[in-house]
């Protein structure tokens, strides 16, 4: 019989390459969601995949999901609660909608935490891996010049929440991804990308230096990066990068590859505060500040440190395989 995996998110970007790996390995792949209807979901199960209707928000609902599974991938989504209610709580300050969110992540990543330990306690030897999709705490790994990192702080809170679940703890790992490499894609206006009108350049404006060398992540890498942590000792805190490289490496390899000119040109974190106001602005430039400035921290562990022989996709792979015409139409 093949082992299970739980998947929550299993409709969403790490969910959905997690699913597709562990499928693609024999595996039984259970993925959570909370609309059984969705095109999706459907699709899913379509493909051989079975989905079950889980709610975060109903710890009930997770234990019968997380019974009889083998591994479980558990993760929380900051940004669905930030954007839903930005528009509103941006009228009572910049710092509102971050700690709106930041309270739901923290609150539903302890649900999802209490949900697997107590079917630990019921099962016993069953469950082998708990792998919690996190991030470092930006907030304390800037010794406190940056307190805007909502979406990474939120994460960290509940890794500490995990950490000091002692049997639990001791079948679980985490994994922190790093910045998405689509992000310029998805979000290049609101994340600083422009057009000069004048000369045809795309400037990419970031609060640190051009050459700041950071951890780019593919999501479709997550799979690997579960299976990984599955294959290695527990307890590990790894740091989900397929390749290390600055913005003025990406926009370079961007260039060749779409044939466009581009720069990537430092801007201050006000600056980018005032460019997308109301705290979003503010929350994704201290993230790459605090990326730039003070590392992600030592405590990470490399996926070659645990796999000496573990490929990931290049940015290269990644740039040439995206689909730019939509983005440079808009942007």
């Amino acid at each position: 019989m093949p082992k299970t995996i739980a998947i929550l998110g299993v409709t969403g970007t790490q969910g959905g390459s997690v699913a597709s790996h562990f499928f693609s390995l024999g595996w039984h792949v259970r993925g959570l969601t909370r609309p059984l209807t969705s095109a999706s979901s459907i699709s899913l199960k379509a493909k051989g995949i079975e989905v079950v209707q889980a709610d975060i928000d109903s710890p009930s609902s997770l234990l019968s999901a997380f019974r009889g599974a083998h591994v479980i991938f558990g993760l929380t989504d900051f940004w669905g609660p930030y954007f839903s209610v930005f528009n509103e709580k941006k009228k009572e300050g910049d710092r509102a909608t971050g700690e709106y969110a930041y309270e739901i992540e923290v609150r539903r990543g302890k649900n999802i935490v209490d949900a697997v330990e107590k079917v630990l306690e019921e099962e016993g030897s069953v469950l082998e891996r708990f792998v919690l999709s996190s991030l470092p705490g930006f907030k304390a790994q800037s010794g406190g010049k940056y307190t805007f990192v909502y979406h990474f702080d939120s994460k960290a809170v509940v890794t500490e929440y995990l950490r000091g679940k002692g049997r639990l703890w001791e079948r679980s790992s985490v994994l922190n991804m790093g910045f998405y490499a689509d992000n310029l894609v998805r979000y290049g206006g609101i994340l600083g990308a422009a057009k000069d009108m004048e000369n045809g350049v795309y400037i990419w404006r970031k609060p640190c230096k051009p050459t700041a060398t950071h951890p780019f992540v593919i999501p479709s890498d997550t799979g690997f990066f579960v299976e990984l942590l599955v294959n290695s000792p527990p307890k590990q805190d790894l740091l989900g990068v397929s390749e290390m490289a600055s913005y003025a490496d990406y926009m370079k390899i961007w260039s060749e590859v779409t044939g466009v000119p581009s720069e990537v040109r430092e801007i201050s974190v006000e600056e980018a505060d005032m460019a997308a106001p109301g705290g979003v602005g503010r929350e994704a430039a201290e993230s790459t500040a605090t990326s730039a400035e003070f590392g992600w921290g030592e405590q990470l562990v490399l996926p070659t440190q645990l796999d000496p022989e573990f490929k990931t996709t290049s940015l290269r792979g990644y740039i040439e395989g995206e689909d730019w015409k939509g983005f440079l139409s808009k942007i």
